[in-house]
């Protein structure tokens, strides 16, 4: 006689369908997420803010964590140690400065890469004032706490500029200057903003830059970077411009 089937009456295994994820272990599991990424933003944020004042000998991670509000563990939880927490500071630079830099290409027109190359600088520094403030003072101390490979990208960024250049005056496209002052000029001035704030405040009688003086910048220095760089067409004898107003 046969046994009956243990599953009589009941779904089998195979089509019993599975119980829905709980929702009560979802949200904690968010929450903490959550947690993590405002504690996270938070160290960076206040890390930005004290590099840009003290920079990085002279910034201490302790105040990096009562700037953030957060127990000074926190900051080796998340980030190790106090480089790769700088390196994370200065992350945010990297692709802009690439495609900044990309912008000096032999296919282009001098006087348009040149004016677009410009623009590009000036808009990461005012997209990023304290990074740029950083960054600013990391080169002029030889860049000693980037890491390896973005040293790297920027060599081979800038050396990718200087061929450019040099390409645009074997053809006669510019003047014979020489291509790494010229690029110093222009990283120079563009930094003017984020380093010198106080003093073109005192020039300009106001708290900081504003989009229309960083457009005036642009300007301006694409008129006298064009001017002193970009050769003139065949036959044709520069007459004396006048000063643009600022």
């Amino acid at each position: 006689m046969p046994h009956p089937s243990p599953y009589a009456g009941k779904p089998s295994p195979a089509t019993t369908p599975a119980a829905p994820p709980s929702t009560s272990s979802k949200a904690p599991a968010s929450r903490e997420r959550r947690s993590r990424s405002r504690h996270r933003q938070l160290i960076l944020e206040a890390a930005c803010n004290e590099f840009a004042a003290k920079g990085f000998s002279a910034c201490q991670t302790l105040d990096i964590a009562l700037r953030a509000g957060v127990p000074k563990a926190n900051l080796y939880y998340y980030f190790h140690t106090k480089e790769n927490l700088y390196a994370e500071v200065l992350e945010p630079l990297r692709a802009p400065l690439q495609q900044a830099s990309s912008l000096l290409s032999r296919e282009v027109a001098p006087a348009t890469a040149l004016a677009a190359y410009i623009a590009a600088r000036l808009q990461i520094v005012q997209a990023y004032p304290l990074r740029s403030k950083i960054f600013c003072s990391e080169l002029l101390h030889g860049a000693q706490q980037l890491p390896e490979a973005w040293r790297n990208e920027l060599h081979a960024c800038n050396q990718d500029e200087i061929a450019c250049l040099r390409h645009w005056m074997a053809r006669g496209l510019i003047q014979a200057v020489a291509p790494e002052h010229l690029l110093l000029f222009i990283g120079s001035a563009t930094q003017t903003y984020p380093t010198l704030g106080w003093q073109i405040a005192l020039i300009r009688g106001k708290d900081g830059p504003h989009e229309q003086d960083i457009d005036a910048v642009a300007a301006t220095l694409t008129r006298m970077v064009l001017a002193g760089a970009v050769a003139p067409p065949r036959g044709v004898v520069r007459q004396p411009g006048r000063a643009l107003a600022t």
